[in-house]
């Protein structure tokens, strides 16, 4: 679970965390100008993974948001090693350019959750269609990506960690209609068909369903 976040978000530049405004991005020569709701999106993710939990209805950001876990048992460890979804490849859901990229937070103790930091080490990603992508509670020094990269769809962005105000290793993800969450609109991803209990889909995931993303 992630609560709305602020204008403002630490950026790790140089070992030091700063403060940097959630401003636009202009694309890469090579990144083209997409009509509103023209992108597909893939999974965030690679290989089994279950739905956590679902945002469906909330009245914000994360109205479309997904909490994703592997597809195994959820171990009741302190140690976030023990929790197959931690150190798993986080990967960019469409083409886009980096506007945000936080590292340097720490992770929680499996079980606390870290109440003054929202996303913990997250990536928000502009689709240059009026669409942004936010992938949160990274590993610290994972993030692999910085503010102003164009990234293909799949790219790793970073590491599924148990940062920021999450209780246990998961990946929080969310497509918005702007960069800074706190202002922003939850937008219903339009997926690239995936498997989804077995089945191909390109249907809204609910809560419990198994998933397998290439």
């Amino acid at each position: 679970m992630v609560p709305r976040s602020s204008l403002f978000a630490p950026l790790l530049v140089s070992g030091s965390l700063l403060l940097a405004a959630c401003g636009g991005s202009a694309p890469p020569p090579n990144m083209p100008i997409y009509a509103p709701g023209t992108v597909l999106y893939r999974l965030p993710v690679v290989g089994k993974w279950r739905v956590y939990r679902t945002h469906y209805g909330a009245n914000n950001d994360q109205a479309y948001a997904l909490d994703l876990v592997i597809d195994d048992d959820m171990p009741r460890s302190k140690r976030n090693e023990d929790h197959p979804s931690y150190n798993q490849p986080i990967v960019a859901d469409a083409p886009g350019v980096v506007i945000i990229a936080v590292d340097g937070v720490p992770d929680n103790v499996p079980g606390r959750a870290n109440k003054y930091d929202m996303h913990g080490n997250f990536v928000v990603l502009d689709h240059q269609n009026g669409e942004y992508s936010l992938f949160a509670h990274l590993i610290p020094g994972t993030v692999r990506v910085r503010k102003g990269q164009f990234v293909p769809a799949g790219t790793e962005l970073g590491r599924c960690g148990n940062s920021g105000h999450s209780f246990a290793p998961h990946l929080h993800w969310q497509v918005m209609t702007d960069a800074d969450a706190s202002s922003a609109r939850g937008v219903a991803p339009r997926y690239v068909p995936y498997e989804r209990n077995g089945a191909m889909s390109v249907d809204l995931p609910q809560k419990g369903d198994r998933l397998i993303a290439k």
